[in-house]
């Protein structure tokens, strides 16, 4: 595992320490939005050695789009607004997310860019998998890794999904007028 202190992320914010302290709250925030199959406690503490929690003040800026990206965060309590430039560099909200949302997945899964900002809307409690974590779990953990991997799936064709749908109801108020 990375050191335990993850000195390259967040060295502005408060570190909570490794997520094994904070099995509960992991646990409850990966099965929220979970609709294959729920994580069981054991999988959540064996999960949470490679977790590293931290708690970020109102304003932080946890990912900034554009900038390279080798984490994903899972938001543990709090809220954080989801920002994403425009044609003309204007940043515009397109979410905010809570507690069980995972963000930063993309860069995780693809080594591209950050796709938005995202900026704690208040204190905020993360918890923080970097690239390298995930994977020696996939070395360690097959089964474990394949659970997650699939949790990461569902997020991302659910994120699809209804960018599709706003899509086709945009065309769609865009036509009748």
């Amino acid at each position: 595992m990375n050191s335990p202190s993850h000195p390259y992320l967040y060295q502005d914010i408060e570190y909570l320490g490794s997520a094994s302290s904070f099995v509960d709250e992991v646990l409850e925030a990966m099965n929220l939005g979970v609709h294959f199959d729920q994580f069981y406690r054991y999988e959540a503490e064996e999960l949470c050695r490679f977790l590293h929690c931290f708690s970020a003040p109102t304003g932080t800026i946890l990912l900034k789009e554009g900038e390279e990206g080798d984490h994903l965060i899972i938001v543990l309590s709090g809220h954080i607004q989801v920002l994403k430039s425009d044609i003309h560099g204007s940043s515009r909200g397109i979410a905010m997310v809570g507690r069980g949302s995972v963000i930063g997945e993309m860069s995780l899964i693809d080594g591209e860019h950050r796709f938005a900002s995202c900026i704690a809307a208040e204190q905020t409690q993360i918890a923080v998998l970097s690239r390298s974590d995930l994977n020696e779990i996939m070395a360690l953990h097959p089964r474990l890794s394949n659970k997650f991997l699939l949790m990461m799936l569902q997020i991302m064709v659910g994120r699809l999904r209804d960018t599709g749908i706003r899509a086709i109801n945009a065309d769609i108020q865009a036509a009748s007028f």
